[in-house]
């Protein structure tokens, strides 16, 4: 059958591309394949009565998943309309739902949501058709969420090479990585950083290192000077 997205998630789309343009859409979706919505399916993939397809798959690479997660829940425990009355944000084995005051508790399903976020919005028009910015665009994405605020040392970008060592490199350059990469921005070149640096780079054709050289700048278009 014809279908639309909800007119909230096409302005949620907008917003996530110019906050992330170079973002990765591999596993982005809307419209839900016959896994979803066969031998009527009430995945929120499906078109509903009017047509509307009221759910949003959100590749993580590329973008702060952990924290557009945490946006999500946070608009829905503020009472956003466009969340209210059906709405919910899966990511990394945690839904946190409308139904159950929005807060995180322990997922469950086939999927682990581990290389997207979901977000299913309102099941009333009012709230899936509502217009206005989601506050992603123009955010500041300073630490994870709960994350310390203790200032991050400021490094320009491209002047070091950037690996995992011990004490952790730490600084701004750092923070700008895991904002590329999809991790935590809080600015620690650890673990998780090292993991989604590698994927990073075989995604881009190059050698899955987990140290940001200058090869690995170059493609995130940053000019390299050391």
């Amino acid at each position: 059958m014809s279908w639309r997205p909800a007119k909230c998630l096409s302005t949620l789309k907008r917003e996530i591309d110019r906050r992330w343009p170079n973002r990765d859409h591999r596993t982005d979706g809307m419209i839900g394949d016959a896994a979803h919505c066969g031998g009527g399916g009430t995945s929120d993939h499906c078109p509903n009565s009017a047509g509307v397809v009221r759910a949003f798959d959100i590749d993580v690479d590329g973008i702060s998943a952990d924290w557009l997660a945490e946006h999500f829940r946070d608009l829905g425990a503020r009472g956003d309309l466009r969340l209210a009355d059906g709405g919910y944000v899966i990511f990394n084995r945690r839904i946190a739902s409308w139904s159950h005051g929005w807060r995180w508790r322990e997922y469950t399903g086939e999927s682990p949501h581990t290389d997207h976020v979901h977000l299913s919005v309102s099941r009333d028009a009012s709230g899936y058709d509502k217009d206005g910015a989601w506050g992603i665009a123009t955010a500041t994405i300073s630490s994870h969420p709960g994350g310390s605020s203790t200032a991050v040392p400021r490094h320009e970008l491209g002047s070091r090479e950037l690996r995992l060592k011990n004490p952790l490199m730490r600084g701004t350059d750092v923070a700008f990585v895991q904002r590329w990469t999809g991790a935590e921005d809080d600015g620690d070149f650890g673990d998780k950083t090292q993991a989604r640096v590698k994927r990073y780079q075989g995604i881009v054709g190059l050698d899955r290192t987990g140290i940001v050289g200058r090869e690995t700048w170059k493609k995130m278009r940053v000019t390299v000077t050391f």
